[in-house]
């Protein structure tokens, strides 16, 4: 698996909006001011108050503002992977590479690390068949092995990364245990996804 392109949006500005719920009055100057210091005193205690939040039990909705927190990245990884991946409903997937138009380029190249070579061999066949005309461009597709290796696009929040975490951190398949160290890599991951004394309790 490969992550790159790693991109953060609204940490901070989330963060702060934690406290929303308490606010009486909405200061758009003092969130601004909030925000843009982080040093500030108000910040800190946004902070703490966002770490105490996002501790609640999962489903109690008090780590809602973790969902405003997003991340955007590229991931390559395997088709077994991706079919996995689908099933989380906050990833989007903004751009991926198409085995329909490119699984042949693909088979030329054979760069295929995660594929058995008798099954790259395989498919050079089918290949061969697919351009004498033996075969059509759906019986090719159908031959795609789960081990292709694929890069997308994705965005996703912090949230949905809490329950792919608690989900799969642990997993048989070593690129979501992989996928899992990356995501606790991400700022401020320890303290609103990982929650790792809650995890490992």
């Amino acid at each position: 698996m490969k992550i790159s392109n790693v991109r953060v949006y609204d940490l901070e500005e989330s963060i702060v909006a934690s406290g929303f719920p308490m606010t009486a009055m909405f200061d758009e100057i003092g969130f601004c001011d909030c925000v843009d210091d982080l040093k500030a005193y108000k910040y800190q205690e946004a902070i703490a108050r966002a770490i105490r939040l996002a501790s609640a039990p999962d489903g109690s909705g008090h780590r809602n503002f973790c969902s405003g927190i997003l991340v955007s990245l590229n991931v390559t990884g395997s088709n077994a992977w991706w079919m996995q991946m689908e099933r989380y409903h906050f990833v989007q997937i903004v751009s991926s590479q198409s085995k329909m138009h490119r699984l042949k380029k693909m088979v030329q190249l054979g760069d295929m690390p995660l594929v058995n070579p008798a099954t790259v061999e395989h498919l050079r066949e089918w290949l061969g068949r697919l351009e004498r005309g033996e075969i059509s461009e759906e019986d090719f597709i159908y031959e795609c092995p789960v081990g292709l290796q694929l890069t997308a696009r994705i965005t996703t929040n912090y949230l949905q990364l809490r329950t792919i975490y608690v989900q799969r951190r642990n997993h048989k398949l070593s690129e979501w245990r992989d996928f899992c160290e990356w995501i606790a890599s991400l700022p401020y991951a320890r303290e609103l996804i990982t929650l790792e004394d809650a995890v490992n309790a």
